[in-house]
């Protein structure tokens, strides 16, 4: 059956051009200040950080914008749903509730998460809520290497999460990962995190610096990640809503610089169908032979050159 959905979303991206996939923003507030993200905590840092700070409203999902949100991804034929985009999910104490909700109407749920606000209430909703995949991005095997990394984390909290999401899900087929991002830093302690994510019991993973700081990238090129060739294919696979209900094009527009509508105001069919999407796909799509139209997000992507 899973093969079946696979080839079904694969013709409705390749041959209709539709997306089937969503990442919906609980938030847009952090706990953390990572020196290579694009948001961090915005204007509550003081000190120097590599990143833009987000100057776009902050705040958290309501359920009545999760259900207005809800049903326009059911009549959109949405498959699968990623339940963070800016910021950290489990900030919001509705995120649970929603990926609950998202499962009992037969949608794929993903969570990334920084797994520091994790608590005993919110391990248990999201433990019954039975998703698919929960990802903590842990970039460090040491105290000294993560929290160069992950500034305003505990190594030792992260740690003592993931063992309990782990524990929590033991019954479960919710897939528990780990995902180190390889950077100058930490890149000699990948073989040491592959060994305490084997302990914990979570599936581990290496993720590709994509370069926001030039003085982290790793030594090793095969820790890089490569450029995929433009023109851009995500804009047919995935579309980003707010915790407001905006809709953008990218998960790369932490500013909302294309704002293609509002669910509280149209449905998704009529904004993907709208004068100005139809621009934009268009210029995505003559970016080679076009470059001077091309959306100014676009021409200094970190994923497609």
């Amino acid at each position: 059956m899973k093969t079946i959905n696979k080839l079904g979303r694969k013709l409705r991206e390749k041959v209709l051009r539709k997306p089937t996939q969503v990442v919906l923003e609980p938030t847009n507030k952090c706990n953390l200040n990572c020196p290579y993200c694009m948001v961090g905590m915005q204007n509550e840092f003081k000190g120097a950080a590599s990143h833009s700070l987000m100057s776009r409203p902050q705040g958290f999902m309501s359920e009545e914008v999760f259900l207005t949100v809800l049903s326009n991804l059911k009549e959109f034929s949405i498959k699968k749903v990623y339940l963070h985009f800016q910021g950290e999910p489990f900030l919001n104490s509705l995120t649970p509730k929603f990926a609950g909700i998202l499962k009992q109407n037969k949608f794929e749920v993903g969570i990334f998460t920084n797994g520091m606000a994790f608590n005993d209430n919110n391990i248990s909703e999201i433990s019954a809520a039975g998703i698919d995949l929960i990802r903590f991005s842990v970039d460090g095997a040491s105290v000294a290497s993560y929290e160069k990394n992950r500034v305003g984390g505990s190594f030792d909290k992260v740690c003592e999460n993931m063992r309990k999401i782990v524990l929590a899900h033991k019954d479960k087929k919710t897939r528990i990962e780990w995902q180190f991002l390889a950077l100058k830093n930490n890149e000699h302690e990948v073989e040491k995190a592959r060994e305490m994510a084997q302990k914990i019991g979570i599936d581990f993973f290496v993720k590709g610096f994509r370069e926001t700081d030039p003085d982290l990238r790793p030594v090793n090129k095969e820790y890089r990640a490569k450029f995929l060739k433009k023109p851009c294919k995500d804009i047919y696979h995935q579309i980003g809503i707010y915790w407001n209900a905006d809709v953008v094009p990218c998960c790369y527009d932490v500013d909302g610089k294309e704002i293609m509508g509002n669910l509280l105001k149209n449905s998704l069919k009529e904004i993907w169908g709208n004068q100005k999407y139809r621009v934009f796909r268009r210029q995505v799509d003559k970016a080679v032979s076009n470059p001077q139209d091309e959306p100014a997000i676009c021409k200094t992507c970190l994923r497609w050159k």
